[in-house]
């Protein structure tokens, strides 16, 4: 059978309470005492048990991770970075896969306020309310690149502005004049910071940004009529593949074609350079594309990428949680961070200059 509190408490010599005071990590415990209260415990293989221990701290001892997409390498890295700190601390990430549906983030909102959630990381929301739900409900929240309109949540965020004008940057110190930036959209609060960033690294080299460069894949209207990428996705992906390759070949048509293309995210920037090499481009060569967070796998051609520092971002998002649960009183914090330049085989100096 497997020992028991009282078990544990005869062993140390001590009283049953002595030794739930040293479970709970209460100060009052003497250092000597608590020492042959842990040395019981390990000579007993005790496990405490985790619905008692709740009852009395008032805690579940799990976080929820609200993810769009667990089967982007970003988000899983910042899970990563997370689940090490939490781990440390007795607590578990359950794991709440999205897919920016607000019917099903509510879902697992309600169910992480039954389940009495100690805290949740959310990396991205359908619905602004998500984070406001679960703070009026007492749960510390902390946002990772997700809507900073809440004051009582925290938020770890990439300096996205930063990031991009360091993508323009690079290609401007290979030569680049004419450079079109697509993205799945532009509305998103990332993505519009992000826009801000091309434009002004743009204007610090003399180039008037573009509107035609400037392509929206799920809100921008063409003359071919509204391409909603995420829609023609999941109904059928050679189709959504054929109208994407579409877009690019209006790109490539032009009368002035940019020589480099700045994607947003890594699945457009997958696409486009898919697009490009069935027309016969090969990227890096006749034509430059920079994107963001390229897996490290390794893959033909590497793409040059600015990387967000996924797990420091996790890492960070669970401290803050913690300092949220210890002490529910403590201001929200904001920690912003930078990105860094890899680059790969994808971007090189201009063929024509634009």
């Amino acid at each position: 059978m497997s020992a028991t509190l009282r078990d544990v408490a005869r062993r140390a010599g001590v009283s049953h309470t002595t030794v739930s005071n040293v479970l709970n990590n209460v100060p009052k415990v003497g250092e000597e005492t608590r020492k042959r209260v842990l040395q019981a415990m390990a000579d007993l293989q005790f496990e405490p048990n985790l619905a008692a221990k709740s009852l009395y701290t008032k805690r579940s001892y799990i976080a929820g991770y609200m993810v769009p997409a667990i089967t982007n390498e970003f988000f899983m890295n910042v899970a990563r970075g997370a689940e090490r700190v939490l781990y440390r601390e007795d607590i578990g990430l359950f794991l709440c896969d999205t897919g920016l549906d607000p019917k099903r983030e509510a879902d697992y909102i309600r169910r992480l306020i039954r389940h009495r959630a100690d805290g949740i990381v959310v990396n991205y929301t359908a619905n602004r309310r998500t984070i406001r739900d679960a703070v009026r409900a007492g749960i510390p929240v902390v946002a990772v690149e997700s809507p900073a309109d809440e004051p009582l949540a925290s938020l770890v965020r990439l300096d996205n502005h930063g990031a991009a004008m360091l993508g323009v940057e690079h290609l401007c110190e290979l030569g680049h004049r004419r450079i079109a930036v697509m993205a799945l959209d532009f509305e998103s609060d990332v993505n519009e910071e992000r826009l801000r960033g091309f434009r002004d690294g743009l204007k610090l080299h003399d180039i008037e940004p573009a509107p035609e460069l400037e392509i929206s894949l799920a809100t921008s209207e063409k003359e071919n009529g509204y391409f909603d990428y995420n829609a023609e996705l999941e109904k059928s992906p050679v189709t959504a593949h054929r109208r994407f390759t579409e877009i690019v070949a209006r790109l490539t048509d032009m009368g002035n074609p940019p020589t480099a293309v700045f994607c947003f995210d890594y699945h457009t920037t997958l696409l486009l350079i898919q697009s490009l090499m069935k027309m016969g481009i090969t990227p890096g060569k006749q034509a430059s594309v920079i994107g963001f967070d390229a897996p490290k796998a390794a893959c033909a051609p590497q793409v040059t990428s600015i990387n967000q520092p996924a797990l420091e971002m996790g890492t960070i998002a669970a401290n803050l949680l913690l300092e949220r649960i210890v002490d529910p009183a403590l201001k929200p914090r904001t920690v912003r961070l930078s990105a860094q330049l890899e680059v790969g085989d994808t971007t090189g100096p201009p063929l024509t200059q634009g």
